[in-house]
């Protein structure tokens, strides 16, 4: 039987533990930094008093978000400028040289979308004094797209702290979403 039809093996009981560990660590972290962030925020927000203000605040701080994707695009860059084999990746045989920078590039691009999407939705459900949402929502993304860079390089499982730090609070930010379009409906904050 070959090892490509054999079932993955399961994950051992000390990974488990550590997976656990390190996930109840990314939540505890994660709350600690948003509470912290909202309670001692260091800068006055401008009065937003439309949607169309909060979208153009929302839109302008996810200029620092969207700078993860060039991080990770001169990750590849890097890589491929370091051999002759992975400048060409026409010609194959280089796949595994930038491998791991592209799996970056790849989550933190599909991470970015989901952050940026949530983030644009949240923003037309808040008010102007808790518009410090986004920036504490986008500076938590960036930091936490860091250390997914730094954890995966190091150690495969280590990134699962920077990938809890982007995901969890997008999955929070949905959740909010979508409850406040069932509860509002879909034309919240239109005019009368």
């Amino acid at each position: 039987m070959s090892s490509k039809s054999s079932p993955p093996k399961a994950w051992s009981e000390k990974r488990k533990s550590d997976f656990n560990f390190r996930f109840r660590t990314t939540i505890v972290l994660t709350i600690a930094y948003y509470v912290a962030a909202y309670r001692f925020f260091p800068f006055q927000l401008p009065a937003m008093e439309t949607a169309v203000e909060r979208v153009i605040f929302t839109l302008r701080w996810q200029m620092f978000g969207g700078l993860t994707l060039l991080m990770g695009m001169m990750g590849v860059m890097a890589i491929r400028g370091q051999s002759d084999a992975a400048a060409d990746p026409i010609k194959g045989n280089a796949e595994n040289l930038t491998k791991l920078p592209q799996n970056i590039l790849q989550n933190t691009l599909e991470q970015f979308l989901f952050h940026f999407v949530g983030q644009i939705v949240l923003c037309t459900y808040l008010t102007s004094e808790s518009m410090k949402v986004i920036p504490i929502l986008v500076v938590l993304f960036v930091v936490a797209r860091i250390i997914y860079k730094i954890g995966y390089q190091t150690e495969p499982m280590m990134r699962s702290y920077g990938f809890g730090s982007t995901f969890l609070p997008t999955l929070v930010v949905y959740g909010y979403c979508i409850y406040c379009f069932a509860v509002y409906g879909p034309g919240y904050g239109f005019g009368k």
